[in-house]
């Protein structure tokens, strides 16, 4: 099967493709498809011979029977997971608007052991994958067992290195992994895991909390801080495309500018008491009695200088 990773200077049997349509901008006329010899793909616009594009070279101009003009080139996974029909949705995605920026601020590379929460359709998971390369490991927890297996489907689509496991658990009731780089948590109670994630991580590890509302980002943060997280900080991407027209360029109409908060925070070996203060700010009685006398084991926070 062509994957992702691999790029050649021509075209062959069972790689993905990407099809634009040369004259005109419309996302939607875009196509990602497997090569097959001796198959056809038929568009609004035409069909297209298989064979015509396998041994051509990224960039070609293929034409449908009726004369209609599409670029071919290698897909992008951005491509793979918009534009390819067997990449299934279950649940929304992390779409790579964000991509970048998670990798920037948690300093994700190669080779690194990562635990994700919430594996949803697999988008995201699939680019951690080639990010971390066969070196690094991804497992990726998801409750839903219909969920694991279509992002699983999804993964193999996407032709990622292997380099993962699907986990059917609820990561509410512990996390396995011990030592790991990264926690990712894309679920609607994130505060629910952050315990287990402090104590999967390794000192000066990194937790990463992807939340779409100020309600969840407030819960969160208080949580974070009163479990010991530092260095915690908040962001959020914005990109705006633009029409690309000689005699008019300008923004488009149309555009999609939030899609979440994006919360990092580092495992440290203590926990400052003006972080505590801070976060036991404003809780009633009730939440701050079951907060200040819960029961922690020593081994788990041994580190911790209180």
């Amino acid at each position: 099967m062509g994957c992702l990773m691999e790029k050649s200077k021509f075209f062959s049997d069972e790689d993905l493709v990407l099809l634009i349509p040369l004259n005109t901008e419309k996302i939607k006329d875009r196509h990602v498809i497997q090569l097959h010899s001796g198959e056809k793909f038929h568009t609004k616009n035409g069909m297209i011979l298989h064979d015509d594009i396998i041994g051509k070279t990224p960039g070609s101009i293929i034409s449908t029977h009726i004369g209609f003009n599409y670029i071919a080139l290698d897909p992008t996974l951005k491509d793979i997971i918009k534009h390819y029909p067997k990449f299934r949705y279950k649940t929304q995605i992390i779409y790579p608007r964000d991509w970048g920026l998670i990798m920037a601020f948690s300093g994700i590379k190669n080779g690194d052991l990562i635990v994700e929460i919430g594996t949803g359709s697999g988008a995201f998971t699939a680019f951690l994958s080639n990010i971390i390369g066969p070196e690094g490991k991804i497992f990726s927890y998801e409750v839903d067992p219909d969920r694991a297996r279509i992002a699983e489907e999804n993964l193999r689509n996407t032709c990622s290195t292997k380099n993962y496991i699907i986990k059917i658990k609820n990561a509410e009731d512990g996390i396995d992994e011990r030592g790991v780089d990264i926690v990712f948590i894309d679920v609607p109670e994130p505060w629910r895991v952050l315990r287990n994630a402090w104590q999967a991580l390794r000192f000066g590890g990194q937790v990463v909390v992807y939340i779409p509302t100020f309600n969840q980002l407030q819960k969160t943060l208080k949580v974070m801080l009163l479990y010991g997280f530092i260095d915690v900080s908040v962001k959020e991407g914005f990109i705006r495309d633009f029409q690309i027209k000689p005699y008019a360029v300008r923004p488009k109409i149309k555009g999609y500018y939030f899609s979440a908060f994006i919360v990092f925070g580092r495992k440290g070996t203590f926990i400052p008491i003006k972080q505590i203060k801070e976060a036991l700010k404003n809780l009633n009685k009730k939440q701050e009695g079951s907060i200040c006398h819960r029961k922690i084991k020593r081994k788990e926070h041994s580190a911790f200088l209180f």
